[in-house]
């Protein structure tokens, strides 16, 4: 489609946040499309199985998304799908990891406006839980670090927010790192040593391929990282 704005069919990249049912057999889903942000999409009948859409429809469904906009509203007209990570369905903690980004997503992105950014570190963060020697925890805190670096709110791993010092230990507090010295002032938050800084810069900031490869090398404890990720997931509700 030509305008954005204007009516008429597009094709767009995206993927399936969530759905809803009316009692009237229609469907709704809430999409992430490329170029357009989240979308609401109308499917006509298709809770009652007029429109046959089968599972593309379901959450975590990754595809190409024909679409009519209207007038008033957005019609979904098919699905080409590329991915639905089905396979996550067998284990119960990364299918809730999934829909908890899902859900996080859905509520923290602006209707209607374009989050590109996005879509790739959600599609590889998936693509992680399907790894089985991958930690939840580490995915996790990978997830949101990156969403945050996406929009210029990740905390800086390397140098303390107030005297900038190098860090070789930090306390975690607030949305920033701080130095054992400027730490003190800070109030409560997280105290990480040199390691625990190394393995959540290494987790947060490695490609794909070599986060895969070097996964089995990252020790830290289970509690540290979700209080640190717990911290990210503060920073994206307080200021999203």
């Amino acid at each position: 489609m030509e305008s954005r704005s204007g009516q008429g069919l597009l094709r767009r990249r995206g993927v399936v946040l969530r759905r809803k049912d009316s009692p009237e057999g229609n469907r709704s889903v809430y999409v992430l499309m490329e170029h357009e942000g989240p979308v609401w999409l109308l499917a006509p009948g298709a809770a009652r199985g007029k429109v046959r859409f089968g599972g593309s429809t379901d959450p975590l469904v990754w595809g190409t998304f024909h679409v009519y906009r209207g007038p008033n509203r957005c019609y979904l007209r098919d699905v080409d799908v590329r991915k639905d990570f089905w396979t996550l369905r067998a284990s119960s903690q990364r299918i809730r990891q999934a829909v908890g980004w899902s859900v996080s997503l859905a509520r923290h992105t602006l209707p209607g406006h374009a989050c590109d950014d996005l879509l790739p570190i959600f599609f590889w963060s998936l693509c992680l839980l399907e790894e089985p020697g991958i930690r939840d925890d580490l995915s996790n805190w990978r997830f949101y670090w990156r969403w945050l670096r996406s929009w210029g709110l990740a905390p800086d791993l390397n140098r303390c927010q107030d005297c900038r010092v190098s860090l070789s230990g930090a306390f975690f507090s607030g949305e920033s790192l701080y130095c054992e010295k400027c730490g003190q002032r800070s109030g409560t938050g997280v105290s990480l040593d040199a390691h625990d800084l190394y393995v959540l810069y290494a987790v947060a900031s490695l490609k794909h391929e070599d986060f895969l490869r070097n996964a089995g090398q990252f020790r830290i404890h289970p509690e540290t990282v979700r209080s640190c990720t717990t911290i990210l997931e503060n920073t994206l509700a307080e200021r999203a």
